[in-house]
């Protein structure tokens, strides 16, 4: 195995739990009283300190291998307990850092099956062999499996709320609270690897810039709540009008933007023309459209397509305008007002924005 620096950093982070959690426990445990201890209790310290180490390394796909040394720690930690007192050993305290382990790494089947474990190593010693190697302390194996089970069952407790609150967080850094679609944030991480994937399969990507054209008199007139209302129907009939594999986001006031991916020129035009179709006229829109020549970047990209829709604006609104280079013939209607700028006007529009 290589050092660690090469390891995902989750496996470096459980590399330091079981080191730090189970391996120099179970050392200072085994150097305490060095030459008083059995041999059944150094075969259980060694099998315990492999068994965490093999956790932290091992890969949960080679399951054979992996579950053996997880529920391995529990009776190996078992065998440490032997002639020192069995579940009332001072090194029955071992046994609750494996629960630990199970409380934040297993699944919950695998949480109950290794409560369970716990539960047959804390009695079933005490009924197959007793004393002197495991007297009968009933009081003391139900305290330790209280404990190991309590423990397991808050960390997990703890962790499930953690890992929802984790999503949650993760979902609104890269949504927009007000539509649902996804924020400035969220398209500049999800829209180049669709560009990317597009790039190996050769798959055409166009990009279509939407912008509402009386969204400032709606504010002015009706209120922030109407031009509140007028976004989110506007998200829903994109979302509604658009397939699945699309990305598409709000990046700000009343400007969305969407990937249409696996899609030509003439797919893109049908698609705004079915969302023009469903659209009222207070809410219109004007769209500028670009084609992806599979060599520019996905700022480029935008860029083109954003002086296509200030053109689109520029003549009057509630249009589409595309923006060139064409790299396929403009269809004809029955595609709405469609018009191709010309290179110098949408160099104008650049400078006047």
């Amino acid at each position: 195995m290589g050092s660690s620096s090469l390891l995902p950093f989750g496996r470096v982070r459980l590399l330091a739990f079981a080191i730090a959690g189970n391996v120099l426990p179970v050392i200072i445990a085994t150097a305490t009283d060095r030459w008083m201890h059995p041999a059944v209790f150094l075969v259980g310290a060694v099998i315990a300190s492999l068994s965490s180490l093999v956790v932290a390394l091992v890969s949960r796909r080679r399951r054979v291998v992996f579950w053996s040394a997880a529920f391995a720690q529990i009776p190996a930690l078992t065998l440490m307990q032997a002639y020192s007192g069995g579940a009332a050993s001072g090194y029955s305290v071992l046994v609750v850092m494996a629960m630990v382990w199970f409380g934040l790494a297993a699944t919950d089947l695998e949480l109950v099956a290794g409560m369970l474990v716990l539960a047959a190593c804390s009695a079933l010693p005490m009924v197959l062999l007793g004393a002197p190697a495991y007297p009968h302390t009933w009081g003391h194996a139900a305290l330790l499996t209280l404990v190991g089970v309590t423990v397991a069952g808050s960390l997990r407790a703890v962790t499930r709320e953690l890992g929802m609150l984790a999503q949650r967080f993760a979902q609104e850094a890269v949504v927009d609270d007000l539509t649902g679609l996804l924020n400035r944030r969220g398209w500049r991480y999800t829209a180049p690897r669709e560009l990317a994937r597009a790039a190996r399969s050769g798959n055409p990507i166009t990009l279509v810039t939407i912008d509402l054209d009386n969204f400032k008199e709606l504010n002015d007139e009706q209120g922030h709540e109407q031009g509140d209302r007028a976004l989110r129907d506007t998200a829903e009939r994109i979302r509604a009008t658009l397939r699945a594999g699309d990305v598409v986001a709000r990046l700000g006031g009343d400007e969305f933007v969407a990937l249409l991916t696996n899609s030509t020129l003439t797919g893109s035009l049908a698609a705004i023309a079915r969302l023009r179709e469903s659209t009222p006229t207070e809410e219109g829109f004007s769209s500028g459209i670009a084609v992806w020549d599979r060599k520019e970047d996905l700022a480029e990209l935008l860029r083109r397509s954003d002086l296509a829709l200030y053109a689109a604006k520029a003549a009057g609104g509630g249009q589409t305008e595309v923006a060139p280079p064409l790299l396929e013939p403009l269809p004809q209607p029955p595609f709405g007002v469609i018009r191709e700028p010309e290179d110098d006007e949408l160099d104008g529009r650049l400078v006047a924005g």
